[in-house]
């Protein structure tokens, strides 16, 4: 089984470049509620271009870059699996 712990992300879509960390793993289920405009689809984006070098939603790679700061963009995910910890940037 994986279990989520927590994913981080600077410079990335609209975030400036102090890190943004959402831990995943404080209670057993998780949650993500806000208006719009507050973060959840980020989130999304930034676990999905973790994991899989691509955002959740049908953006280009260059609009994730945060076109304030021009690079230094950067995304860590970290899970467990099988007991194992995975940290991926």
């Amino acid at each position: 089984m994986i279990t989520f712990k927590s994913v981080r992300w600077k410079n990335f879509l609209s975030t400036g470049n102090n890190f943004t960390e959402i831990l995943l793993d404080k209670s057993p289920t998780t949650l993500i509620i806000g208006e719009n405009g507050a973060g959840k689809s980020t989130i999304l984006d930034a676990l999905c271009f973790g994991l899989f070098n691509k955002p959740f939603r049908n953006i280009s790679k260059k609009q994730l870059v945060n076109s304030v700061n021009n690079g230094s963009t950067v995304v860590e995910v970290e899970f467990g699996v099988g007991g194992k910890h995975i940290k991926v940037v």
